[in-house]
């Protein structure tokens, strides 16, 4: 079976991770849309169109049977329609797991680090209602983040790093939250860096959580058994949707995740 990861730069490297972890001898595809980056900033329509023309593309060049979209922000804005679309396809949207994190909170209080765009979505609106009722959910616009992720993190230490997050961080523990929703999927890249600002604050009773887990047992249903653990590893290939090629930062995140080196769409 073949997978393909789809995301807005390179945040859907931590999903692929996580699927090859989980079915290490699975065909797995990534497709970052420098072309398209940043998303965050960008109108629900003109997103949509990328959307659509970029899943032309991927279902031309590589056919996948499973697509996991792991930009939060494409899940808001294009899922249902590219799921209508797409019928022969099975896509697995990334849902920001909000009701985890309100059955686990003490506090009823709860932090979502998001894009601009994320943020004002009436979709947000919508599972805040449906998964949080009882809970304040503070929203936290960090785009600064997703550039600095995508640009910046590759080659910076562990204190420039948790330097950048500790504003963020340090805002949803003055709120009062214990628990602080990824909704973006760069945000994931900077989980070690959140949790050493939450250690250094020993903030021990905050948790971060992201769609991960959710997304492979989603997964898992679709996966016949013998897939679990037959046949030979292959790498991952890491395809751009620019025609620029690879600049350093991507290349280097291509081998932190031991993708193979990017190519063009």
């Amino acid at each position: 079976m073949r997978i393909c990861v789809f995301d807005s730069g390179i945040g859907g490297l931590p999903f692929v991770q996580a699927v090859n972890r989980e079915f290490p001898f699975l065909e797995i595809d990534y497709v970052a849309d420098d072309a398209g980056f940043p998303y965050g900033t960008k109108s629900p329509e003109m997103i949509r169109d990328i959307l659509f023309e970029r899943f032309r593309r991927i279902r031309a060049r590589i056919d996948p049977e499973v697509l996991i979209l792991s930009c939060m922000t494409a899940v808001q804005i294009g899922l249902k329609e590219l799921q209508a679309a797409h019928r022969t396809l099975q896509i697995i949207g990334a849902i920001p797991p909000i009701a985890e994190a309100a059955n686990e909170s003490q506090t009823h209080r709860i932090a979502l680090l998001a894009t601009s765009r994320t943020t004002e979505d009436s979709f947000l609106d919508y599972l805040i209602a449906r998964d949080a009722p009882d809970c304040e959910v503070i929203r936290i616009p960090a785009q600064d983040l997703i550039e600095y992720a995508e640009q910046r993190l590759p080659f910076a230490s562990k204190l420039s790093a948790q330097t950048m997050v500790a504003p963020y961080i340090n805002y949803a523990l003055k709120e009062g939250t214990d628990r602080i929703v990824l909704a973006s999927s760069q945000f994931i890249l900077l989980e070690d860096s959140i949790t050493n600002q939450l250690n250094e604050l020993q903030a021990f009773n905050v948790k971060c959580l992201d769609p991960r887990g959710k997304v492979i047992c989603s997964l898992q249903k679709l996966i016949p058994d013998k897939e679990h653990s037959e046949g030979q590893f292959v790498k991952p290939r890491f395809y751009l949707t620019g025609d620029q090629g690879a600049n350093p930062s991507l290349i280097a995140w291509s081998e932190r995740f031991n993708c193979s080196k990017p190519q063009l769409l």
